[in-house]
């Protein structure tokens, strides 16, 4: 017979990613295991094996959420600003109020996605690649002379997500500057280049 799901079950499990996303952020995903993420979460690992099958499985349910959350915000902000910058400076906005307060679960991303079983690492390598195709459609309308190059479009993407998405080695979200304020530095830069390459 099935066990039942108590009513606490989806706050629990969300609790015990975040708890993992924080060991796996700070140890690695190898040097952690199943005992320490019990611990870590005040519970046995027979009771933890109610809401997770295995630790691999924890990692995929992770950085599942979190790249799906950032997708979520892509197709808000294609609905609601057709003008490219204004939706390319509210993309950057959200995505960066999603790494100050998800900083464990976006290191785990960069860090530990190899870990995964080949489906789950697929599955979450095309979700970033559409992540990609997201911000590259917004800033080719922005230079649609520049845009005639998909290679050089694609570099110039890469360039900015290589500029934003490292900022966990050094930003504090309780620092002198917020989330919003460093993302509309960061626009300010990278647009303010942009702009002014040649064609």
């Amino acid at each position: 017979m099935a066990r039942t799901r108590s009513k606490d079950f989806d706050n629990i499990r969300a609790s015990i990613l975040d708890k993992t996303a924080a060991l796996f952020a700070e140890r690695g995903y190898a040097a952690t295991s199943i005992g320490d993420i019990a611990e870590a979460c005040e519970s046995s690992k027979s009771r933890l094996y109610h809401y997770f099958d295995s630790k691999e499985a924890i990692l995929s349910q992770m950085l599942t959420e979190h790249v799906d959350r950032l997708l979520k915000g892509c197709h808000e902000a294609l609905s609601n600003y057709p003008d490219p910058v204004e939706r390319f400076r509210e993309l950057v906005t959200f995505f960066m109020k999603i790494y100050a307060v998800s900083s464990n679960k976006h290191v785990v991303l960069l860090t530990c996605i190899h870990f995964l079983p080949d489906q789950a690492r697929e599955t979450v390598l095309r979700k970033e690649r559409e992540l990609v195709t997201f911000i590259r459609d917004i800033i080719m309308r922005i230079r649609p002379d520049i845009a005639r190059n998909r290679d050089l479009s694609h570099i110039d993407t890469m360039l900015f997500f290589g500029m934003i998405n490292w900022t966990y080695t050094w930003y504090e979200a309780d620092g002198d500057i917020s989330s919003d304020e460093l993302a509309a530095r960061a626009v300010d830069l990278f647009l303010g280049g942009y702009r002014a390459l040649p064609a």
